[in-house]
C-alpha cells in the first residue's frame, strides 16, 4: 500500500507490505515479517486490507506469482474521506455591544461559537458563518434589518450558525440575537404599513399571465400572488422582503425552428443578438453562455423528443431596477428583488417589476398570457414525393423534393404515416445535409415522425434535387399517396426565407397527371384519457367524406353513433361523459370511412 499515493514508501515506493505468500496464507520463502500494515484491522490476516487508515488518497496493489515466475499487478486507488458533519453548540441570549449611533452593528459568526467540534479537524481550523452562506462569516444588522420590533430596549434576530470543517462537512444550530438599544437609536414603528406593487411584461410590453409571484422574508416564504399587476399589502416596515416570479408552462410558447435560425447566425457572429433578455432566452441549458448546445437542447423540444427544457423552466424573469453591466453577458442578472422600506411613511408603497423572458423564444413569438401561433403568410414551401404504389414486403425509398425550394432558411413539421401499412427503416441525407439529429423518432410506433432543418444563409434547390429521404418497407399493397402527411400534430407547420418570413409547408405527391395533394386515415387516442367530464376524439381523412364514429361497450352494446360530416386532414369531435350514458369502466369507439376503419379503447372514470 503507498500511503498518499505519493511513490515515496521504503518498499519500493509502496509504505506498506505483506510478504510473499501461498494461497493457504503461509509464508513463502520471504523471511520478512509478513505483514507490515499497521493500519489493518488485523495484520496477521494478509489477505484481509481492511483496516482504518489515515484522512487522504491512497494506492493498494496485488501481486500475484504464477509457478513459472509470471508476475500480474492490479493496483486501485481507494479513498478515506471524513464524512461525519461538525457537531455546532451555540451561545444563547447573546448581548451586544448598544447599537451605535449609526444604527448598524456587525455580528460575527465565530462569537456564538460554544463549543462546537469536529473528529477530524481542529477547532482552529473550523470555519463559522451564517444562513449555509460559506461567504457570509458575518451579519450587518441595521434596525430595518430585525425580525421582531424593538421590545423594553432589544431588538432580537434569529440566526443560523453553520460549521464547516476542512472537508466540507457542516451542520448548524440556532440561536437568537440579543442587541440593546438603551439610547433608543431604532424607532419603533408602531402599526406603520407598506405595500409592494408591480407588474411582470414581456419585451413586448405584454401581461404575462398567469405567474406565481412569491413574497419572502429572510428566506421564509410569506405570500404568494398569481397574475400581473400584483399586490402585497399590510407588509412590516422594519422587514427586508424579496419578490421572485415563476412560471413553468407550455414549453413550445414561441419556440420554433427560426429561434435555432437566429441563435446559429449569433453563434456565427453573422447577425448577434443585442438584447440581453433575447441572450438570456437563448441559454435555456442556463450554462452562461449561448452554444450549439444550446440549439441542441430547442431542437430536441421542437421534435418532442423532450417534453421541456432540462436545466431551466419555461419563463425566467429580471427585475426592472436591475442595471446590466455587460449587456452582452447578462445571464447573471439575479432572478428575484431586493425589497427595503425607509420606515418613514405609513402606507409606503414600493414599485418592483420584471421583464418576463420566455426560454427559448429569441423572436419574440411567445405570447405572454398563452401560446403563440406563428402568424403565416400566404406564401408556401411545397414539398414533393413520386408516387409509388406498394407491394406488400417491399422496401421503398421515399425521396423528399420541392419545385420551389428558395432561399429556404429553416423548416419544421410533422410527418405522419399510415403504420398499417408502413414500416420506417432509415433515413438518408440529401443536399441538405441533414442527420439523425434533424429528426424525431421517438414515436415511429404511432405512425409519426419530427423534423426541423435550418441554414445560417437562404438555400436554394431544384425541382429534381433530393432533400432529404426516407426509408420505408410496406406491410400491405397500396398507393404512396395515402400513406403520408404533413400535419401539426407534434411538431407545428413551419418554413421560414432568409427575410425571417413565416411560410406554410404542404405535402404534393407528383402522379402522372400532375400533382395531388397526400392524405392519410388515422384514429388518435381519445383527449384526456380517462374520462371525466368531456373528452376529445380526433382523426385524419384522406379526403372529404362522410365519416362514422361508434362508441360501445365491450360486450357489443353500442351507445352511441356519430355520422359525421369529415373533411380532408384533421377533424375532432367533442363528446360529454353524460352523453355515453353507461355504467361501464373500459369502452370502445370505432372510425369508418371511405372503406378505411380503426378502433381504439377509452376509460371512464367512476
Amino acid at each position: 500500500i503507498d500511503l498518499f499515493n505519493d511513490g515515496k514508501g521504503i518498499h519500493g515506493g509502496y509504505d506498506l507490505r505483506v510478504g510473499s505468500l501461498t494461497r493457504r496464507g503461509q509464508a513463502a520463502g520471504d523471511t520478512v515479517e509478513y505483514s507490515h500494515n499497521p493500519y489493518a484491522t488485523d495484520r496477521h490476516n494478509p489477505f484481509d486490507a481492511s483496516g482504518t487508515y489515515p484522512v487522504g488518497t491512497h494506492k493498494i496493489c496485488w501481486f500475484v506469482e504464477d509457478g513459472c515466475g509470471n508476475v500480474g499487478v492490479c493496483c486501485s486507488i481507494f479513498e478515506i474521506k471524513d464524512c461525519k458533519a461538525p457537531t455546532p453548540y451555540c451561545l444563547t441570549g447573546i448581548i451586544s455591544v448598544p447599537m451605535p449611533s449609526s444604527g448598524c452593528i456587525d455580528i460575527w459568526a465565530k462569537d456564538l461559537d460554544h463549543g462546537s467540534f469536529d473528529n477530524c479537524t481542529s477547532k482552529d481550523s473550523l470555519k463559522f458563518y451564517f444562513d449555509g452562506d460559506p461567504t457570509k462569516p458575518f451579519i450587518h444588522i441595521c434596525c430595518q434589518d430585525f425580525i421582531d420590533k424593538k421590545v423594553n430596549d432589544e431588538l432580537r434576530v434569529d440566526v443560523e450558525m453553520w460549521v464547516e470543517d476542512e472537508e466540507g462537512n457542516r451542520d448548524y444550530c440556532k440561536t437568537v440575537v440579543i442587541i440593546q438599544d438603551n439610547l433608543d437609536i431604532c424607532p419603533n414603528t408602531g402599526n406603520a404599513k407598506g405595500k409592494i406593487v408591480g407588474n411582470i411584461m414581456n419585451e413586448k410590453n405584454e401581461e404575462a399571465k398567469p405567474v406565481d409571484v412569491y413574497l419572502f422574508n429572510n428566506q421564509n416564504m410569506m405570500n404568494q400572488k398569481i397574475g400581473s399587476p400584483y399586490f402585497f399589502g399590510e407588509l412590516d416596515l422594519a422587514l427586508n422582503y424579496t419578490v421572485k416570479p415563476e412560471r413553468n408552462d407550455e414549453p413550445l410558447n414561441g419556440v420554433s425552428t427560426q429561434d435555432i435560425v437566429l441563435i446559429q447566425k449569433h453563434i456565427l457572429g453573422k447577425t448577434m443578438i443585442t438584447s440581453p433578455y433575447r441572450l438570456i432566452a437563448a441559454d435555456v441549458n442556463n450554462s452562461g453562455s449561448v452554444t450549439t448546445a444550446d440549439i441542441s437542447e430547442i431542437r430536441k423540444l421542437i421534435l418532442g423528443i423532450i417534453p421541456e427544457f432540462s436545466k431551466v423552466k419555461s419563463w425566467t424573469f429580471v427585475s426592472n431596477d436591475y442595471k446590466f453591466p455587460d449587456v452582452s453577458k447578462p445571464f447573471s442578472a439575479p432572478r428575484t428583488a431586493d425589497v427595503k422600506f425607509t420606515q418613514t411613511t405609513n402606507n409606503e408603497s414600493i414599485t418592483s417589476s420584471f421583464m418576463g423572458i420566455k426560454m427559448g423564444d429569441v423572436t419574440l413569438d411567445a405570447a405572454a398570457s398563452g401560446v403563440a401561433i406563428k402568424t403565416r403568410t400566404n406564401s408556401v414551401l411545397n414539398l414533393e414525393i413520386d408516387e409509388q404504389q406498394l407491394v406488400a414486403g417491399e422496401s421503398y425509398k421515399v425521396a423528399f423534393k420541392a419545385s420551389d425550394f428558395e432561399n429556404i432558411a429553416g423548416y419544421q413539421f410533422t410527418l405522419n404515416f399510415d403504420n398499417k401499412a408502413l414500416i420506417f427503416e432509415s433515413l438518408e441525407s440529401g443536399v441538405l445535409n441533414t442527420n439523425e439529429s434533424n429528426f424525431g423518432l421517438m414515436k415511429l410506433n404511432e405512425g409519426v415522425i419530427t423534423t426541423s432543418w435550418n441554414s445560417n444563409k437562404g438555400e436554394s434547390f431544384g425541382k429534381d434535387d433530393k432533400l432529404f429521404i426516407i426509408n420505408f418497407k410496406a406491410l400491405k399493397s397500396g398507393s404512396m399517396s395515402k400513406l403520408l402527411a404533413i400535419t401539426s400534430d407534434v411538431t407545428k407547420v413551419q418554413a421560414y426565407n432568409a427575410a425571417d418570413e413565416v411560410k406554410d409547408v404542404k405535402l404534393s405527391v407528383r402522379t402522372k397527371g400532375g400533382l395531388v395533394e397526400s392524405g392519410i386515415f388515422d384514429l388518435y387516442q381519445n383527449q384526456p384519457n380517462p374520462v371525466g367530464k368531456f373528452t376529445s376524439i380526433g382523426f385524419r381523412l384522406v379526403d372529404a367524406t362522410d365519416a362514422k364514429l361508434t362508441i360501445y361497450e365491450s360486450n357489443g352494446k353500442v351507445l352511441r353513433v356519430f355520422n359525421i360530416k369529415g373533411h380532408k386532414g384533421l377533424n375532432t369531435i367533442d363528446i360529454k361523459a353524460e352523453e355515453l350514458n353507461t355504467t361501464s369502466e373500459v369502452l370502445f369507439y370505432q372510425l369508418d370511412a371511405d372503406n378505411n376503419s380503426a378502433t381504439k379503447k377509452m376509460i371512464m372514470i367512476k
